[in-house]
């Protein structure tokens, strides 16, 4: 029995995902030479790099065998354009590892994902190297700069509400412009299915992603002719599927419970279809999972008080009015309201005894020099001399 994602060892996890990531290359590779290969080494390296630094910075141990930094170093580098200097892709690295995880204080304290800080941090400042993308077919050079021709992706075309002039079999074998390695839409939906085989990703939070993207696109298209080529089109361009598959379920992000994964991945295909509605942005996607990101923990807890209320709320009373259709209950009868134990503060009993205080016993110090506080001695108790009166009379 294959164990469940919220049960499995991260590191594991992080290797799994990282070797079925490692797969996307091999389309890249035979589509645009090695150049694709270039940046996501450039990426993975400087990650490791970065992440050494830290830990030296930090004094703590580096742990070279972390499969986590090596995922988000190559996962930065398959959102990227073939064509970037290796200098941002060095960058987003850098990024990536110290302000998306040792800021936090490492990997058990996550808040966004690492990954989708660096891109949407290159987006906002570098929009010219990382929403351009060499034309379809054509070589990259591995090392010197591209200067060849730059085209829009699918999703510029989309926000400007044109229909892409793209084929759905040009789409699905990834023959339009793009990142690196989420143009590849059929190989990405061959691995999600192998990573919800072996329990690689979260089968709520991807499904119910999914279906949110598909419904509101449905409902409410943009392009196409039917719902049915404007659910397509949605789903394949820009960042989705492959953030959806590779990014949304970040073991130390992910909610713990199910019902939750599922509040998680609904509000997150909703705010990327909102993002697509009235943000009219490129690679809107890693905007929304660092929204959603925030929010995760929350979620949780939603669902945690909701359990708690039914259990302890609904339950008692559907209980008490079963009780008094059967006469068990009464007007006179009185019951006892005890507060959740979530909601009571740390207050002592009140049980309406006087509490002395006792007095500390006087300390004395011997003249002339002062005693530490660990070495003083406690004062003996004075006790007033006695009067004999038979010695008395005698003396007289």
């Amino acid at each position: 029995m294959i164990t469940p994602i919220t049960k499995r060892d991260p590191r594991k996890l992080y290797l799994e995902r990282l070797v079925f990531m490692a797969a996307l290359l091999i389309p890249a590779v035979f589509r645009g030479g090695f150049r694709p290969l270039a940046v996501c080494a450039v990426c993975v390296i400087c990650c490791m790099f970065t992440d050494w630094v830290c830990c030296k910075l930090r004094r703590i141990k580096y742990d070279i065998k972390d499969p986590a930094v090596m995922f988000w170093g190559l996962c930065c580098g398959m959102l990227m354009p073939a064509g970037i200097p290796h200098v941002l892709a060095g960058l987003s690295a850098v990024i990536c590892i110290a302000l998306g995880k040792h800021i936090f204080g490492g990997n058990e304290n996550l808040v966004f994902s690492p990954p989708a800080i660096a891109v949407a941090f290159l987006i906002i400042c570098y929009p010219g190297d990382m929403l351009y993308y060499p034309k379809v077919g054509e070589i990259l050079p591995m090392f010197s700069e591209y200067e060849g021709t730059f085209t829009r992706s699918v999703e510029y075309h989309m926000n400007l509400g044109t229909t892409p002039t793209q084929s759905v079999m040009d789409i699905l074998m990834g023959n339009v412009p793009g990142a690196i390695g989420a143009v590849n839409i059929l190989v990405i939906l061959v691995i999600g299915v192998c990573m919800l085989i072996k329990h690689s990703t979260s089968f709520t939070a991807l499904i119910s992603c999914l279906t949110s993207v598909a419904a509101i696109s449905a409902l409410y298209p943009r392009v196409g002719d039917s719902p049915l080529m404007s659910v397509f089109y949605e789903l394949s361009s820009g960042f989705l599927l492959f953030g959806i598959v590779f990014m949304s379920a970040e073991p130390y992000i992910l909610p713990k419970r199910r019902a939750a994964r599922v509040i998680y991945g609904v509000v997150l295909g909703y705010t990327v279809m909102m993002f697509r509605y009235f943000g009219q942005v490129e690679g809107c996607f890693v905007f929304a999972l660092l929204i959603v990101n925030a929010m995760s923990s929350s979620f949780d807890t939603i669902v945690e008080n909701i359990l708690y209320w039914k259990r302890n709320y609904i339950s008692s009373f559907e209980g008490s009015k079963n009780r008094a259709q059967q006469g068990g209950i009464k007007l006179t009868d009185t019951q006892e309201i005890q507060l959740p134990e979530k909601y009571r503060y740390n207050t002592p009993p009140i049980d309406g005894k006087v509490k002395r205080h006792k007095r500390r016993p006087a300390l004395i110090s011997r003249p002339g020099e002062a005693q530490p506080h660990h070495e003083q001695l406690e004062q003996p108790e004075r006790s007033e001399p006695s009067i004999n009166p038979e010695k008395e009379d005698s003396d007289e």
